[in-house]
This record gives C-alpha cells, sequence and structure tokens, in this order.
C-alpha cells in the first residue's frame, strides 16, 4: 500500500488527481475494470462457500457409508444436501425403488446383474456430470477475467500514450515534463487490468483443482455405490465371488448343493 500512495506522490500528484484529469476512455476503461473486479470478487466468495460445504457434507456423508454401509445411509441421504454425493446416492435409491428392491438388488443371474451395474452406472455418471457442471459455473467470469483484464489496460495504456505523443507533437516540445504525466495517467489502465486479473487467475485455478479432485472422489464414489445396491448372489443364494463346486465326475452334473461339501 505504501507503494501505491508513493508513486503518486513522486510525481506531485495524488491518485484522486490523476483519475480526474484522465480522458474519458481511460475513465471508461477503469469502470470497466471496477465492474469486473466486483463481479469476480463475488464470484471467489460464492465458490469458496459452496465448495467448502460441500466438502463438508460429503466428507460426512461418506463417513455414514463407511460406519453403516450404502443401503442404510441411502435412506438418509437428503440429510447432507447439496453435497455431490448425496446427490448421487438418491439417484441410485430411486433406481432401486423403481426395480422394487429396499436398500438393495439381488440378483441370481450374474448377466441381469452386470447389466443393472451397467445402466445404474449410466444414471449415476449423468448425475454426477450434472453436479460437475454446477460446481464449474460461473468460473468462466474468472477465466475471462483472467485473461482479458490485462488487455483492456494495456489498450487503455495505448489510448493514453497516443494521446501523450499527440500532445507533444501539438506543442513541439519532446520533455518529460510535457509526456510524463500523460504517461503516467495511460498506465493506470495496466495496474487497474493486473489488479483485476492477477486474483481472478489465482483462483480459477485452485477452483478448476478442487473440481477436478471431485471428480475423482465422484468416481470412486459411484463404483462404492454400486457395489452396495446391486448384489449378485448365484442361483443358490451364494455370494458373488463365491465358487461354485465340482462337476460329478463322468456325469456333468452338479453336486448337492444341500450335501456337505468334502
Amino acid at each position: 500500500m505504501e507503494f501505491f500512495a508513493a508513486v503518486p506522490a513522486a510525481m506531485g500528484r495524488s491518485l484522486p488527481q490523476i483519475l480526474l484529469e484522465s480522458g474519458r476512455f481511460g475513465l471508461g476503461v477503469l469502470a470497466i475494470m471496477f465492474i469486473m473486479s466486483v463481479v469476480t470478487w463475488a464470484v471467489m466468495w460464492d465458490r469458496m462457500r459452496l465448495y467448502r460445504k460441500l466438502r463438508s457434507r460429503g466428507d460426512a456423508l461418506r463417513r455414514a457409508i463407511t460406519t453403516r454401509g450404502v443401503p442404510a445411509a441411502m435412506n438418509e441421504a437428503e440429510r447432507y444436501l447439496p453435497a455431490l454425493e448425496a446427490s448421487i446416492l438418491m439417484e441410485a435409491h430411486r433406481y432401486v425403488a423403481a426395480h422394487g428392491g429396499e436398500a438393495a438388488l439381488n440378483f441370481d443371474d450374474a448377466g441381469e446383474a452386470e447389466a443393472a451395474r451397467s445402466h445404474l452406472r449410466g444414471l449415476l455418471d449423468a448425475r454426477a456430470i450434472n453436479e460437475i457442471g454446477e460446481m464449474e459455473r460461473h468460473l468462466i467470469i474468472l477465466s475471462t477475467t483472467a485473461s482479458g483484464a490485462p488487455f483492456i489496460g494495456l489498450l487503455g495504456t495505448c489510448w493514453g500514450i497516443m494521446h501523450s505523443f499527440l500532445s507533444m507533437a501539438s506543442e513541439g516540445a519532446a520533455s518529460l515534463e510535457v509526456v510524463g504525466p500523460g504517461i503516467a495517467e495511460a498506465l493506470v489502465t495496466t495496474i487497474a487490468g493486473l489488479a483485476t486479473a492477477i486474483p481472478a487467475l489465482f483462483a480459477y485455478n485452485a477452483f478448476v483443482r478442487v473440481v477436478h479432485r471431485k471428480e475423482t472422489q465422484l468416481d470412486l464414489f459411484i463404483s462404492r455405490v454400486i457395489d452396495g445396491v446391486v448384489l449378485y448372489r448365484g442361483g443358490s443364494g451364494r455370494a458373488a465371488g463365491t465358487p461354485r463346486p465340482a462337476a460329478r465326475a463322468g456325469t456333468g452334473a452338479w453336486p448337492n448343493p444341500t450335501a456337505p461339501m468334502p
């Protein structure tokens, strides 16, 4: 802050004096910078609040699933909104309810179980894409500000320097006293452009990293939900992954499932 106060003092002018002596074009550029800066900081504040809430609610829901399991946590998923994981769990609950299940779907046929997993994966992936899109909302404003604000400020600077040289030509003098104040006024727009763009650039990179991390977490979460609600028990009620007993030699028939295994 001392630097910004010392520069106008060294020139013998205060910052308000420089602004008052700026042309209409320069003032217009500064007004644009001010509006962009206000909008940028509003978006940054809004996204920070949202991401903090999403993280806390999502962590709480994952802890609930770890403690009680997917079927038990599914009935109270609405409590954890607006967490993205809660929306995905509610979508899975609707799928299970639509297919006649209460908390999970049990299949005796491996093909049916795999088809249900594939269908549910598609539904949950589509839901995740929609939720990630909500997370990315307004980030385009930060990207546009970070890339465009310096150029708008440079445009104001070039315009001011052009007028300084025109003033030098009309007065027939090339001294620093003639062109110095005009160039100083022109450089204010560049400073304003950089001051607007730098926070937007840092915030955009940080928020994009948060979104990418959430995408990875949701992919793992969807796999966990599918494993918890689509269960393959096999034809004899065995859990998924339990091998069948070997067929009797020479008959090709399977042994009696109620008989004790050797």
